[in-house]
């Protein structure tokens, strides 16, 4: 309809009012019609719902990113934040008039008059935004490119792969700068000369066991780890942002600067400046059995729990529970079997990762496969609400196991 030849007059408009029985005193003075132009534009741009944690951040001045490749679906960040972008449609037209006044916009006093508004667009759908985990598999991906394996090995042609600084990640990977942090601290990357990379096992190993040797030459596995010491003695083998990462890594930082023996009551700490790490019995005996059992296949339980526990430091204590999330143990079969499982590994998406849980153990206690999709809860859906969703329960010998709902592919 073309507005300047059908534009309503203040005579149209009292006409009109006069038949739905208004008197001018129940309407505001200004009158605004509204009139479809002559092109509408529905692909300039697009309506998005917002949800109040990135309303709060738009509103707070912060900005919100939208991160994908063209074959990605498009995620949108906050600084803490992923949310997937999902399309959805709506039964009502909404139409987009850019001039239109609302409420305190428009005057409650003055002369009556007109105001001509434009819908511009007609939009029968928008996008809403939906928390979900940052995609932290490209990101694995993207590191074991190029694993680092000492500086002697920078220029051998299986090195030769990219290197990536923050930025480069924050580019690629679909996750917030916070929730990237955290996934680079759980793959144990470490910052090698202003880039991001994951140590090789096998060069990892090397590091670990000079640290541990140094320990038990030093008696450092009851005092505590000096770092500056260990730094100084092992610099000459391996970088010092290395030593300090795989300490970082398997230790935990001591509150005092002292050792961890007995102490005089009556002594007061002494107080010094160096920082002090005590290896963390968990995380030591993990990385031993998976250094077993990493290249073995089915392993023998009984035979793999001598070998572990000759492997660990002396006065480390090896326990089942250290194993969750790396390995699994078949006890239906004779003799009892464990072979190599880390959740690392199994995909991101859900239905997938419930579809390789399965088709890798058809029927599961709670126990045994908490570990395995744990990362995957939020704060509205926790473990129990996915085995809902993805899992059939039924009890076996007493004990409630869960199995597919669904065939396994």
């Amino acid at each position: 309809m073309d507005c300047d030849q059908n534009e309503r007059s203040l005579e149209d408009i009292n006409t009109v009012l006069e038949y739905a029985k208004l008197e001018l005193s129940d309407v505001k003075p200004t009158v605004q019609c509204i009139y479809f132009s002559q092109q509408l534009d529905n692909q300039s741009f697009k309506l998005l719902e917002l949800d109040d944690t990135v309303l709060e951040t738009l509103t707070n001045g912060e900005k919100v990113v939208i991160r994908g490749n063209t074959d990605d679906m498009a995620v949108l960040c906050t600084q803490t934040n992923t949310f997937e972008i999902k399309e959805a449609e709506i039964s009502n037209s909404m139409l987009i008039t850019p001039q239109l006044d609302i409420g305190e916009d428009v005057d409650d006093s003055g002369p009556q008059n007109t105001k001509v508004s434009k819908v511009i667009s007609v939009m029968n759908n928008y996008y809403e935004l939906r928390p979900c985990k940052p995609k932290v598999a490209k990101l694995k991906k993207l590191l074991e490119e190029n694993m680092y394996s000492g500086k002697e090995c920078e220029e051998d042609e299986q090195h030769q792969g990219h290197k990536y600084c923050f930025e480069d990640l924050l580019n690629i990977v679909q996750g917030s700068e916070v929730e990237i942090k955290e996934s680079l601290k759980k793959l144990k990357a470490c910052q090698i000369e202003g880039l991001w990379r994951v140590l090789d096992f096998d060069f990892l190993t090397q590091v670990l066991n000079h640290i541990i040797q140094l320990c038990e030459e030093n008696d450092w596995l009851s005092t505590g780890i000096p770092l500056d010491e260990c730094l100084e003695t092992l610099g000459q083998l391996f970088p010092r942002e290395v030593i300090a990462h795989v300490i970082d890594c398997y230790a935990n930082e001591m509150k005092s600067g002292g050792g961890q023996g007995d102490h005089d009551p009556d002594d007061q700490p002494m107080q010094i400046d160096a920082k002090f790490f005590s290896l963390s019995e968990d995380k030591i005996c993990q990385f031993f059995a998976e250094l077993v059992l990493k290249n073995s296949g089915k392993f023998n339980l009984k035979e793999f729990l001598k070998v572990w526990e000759q492997t660990v430091p002396q006065g480390m204590r090896t326990s089942l529970s250290q194993l969750e999330g790396i390995a699994l143990i078949d006890r239906n079969c004779m003799p009892e079997v464990i072979w190599y499982f880390p959740v690392e590994d199994l995909p991101e998406d859900v239905g997938e990762r419930f579809n390789t849980l399965f088709k890798t153990r058809e029927k599961w206690s709670l126990a045994e496969i908490s570990p395995y999709i744990r990362d995957l809860t939020t704060q509205k859906v926790d473990v129990g609400g996915l085995l809902t969703k993805y899992a059939r329960a039924s009890m076996m010998n007493g004990i409630k196991v869960f199995s597919s709902r669904k065939p396994v592919t």
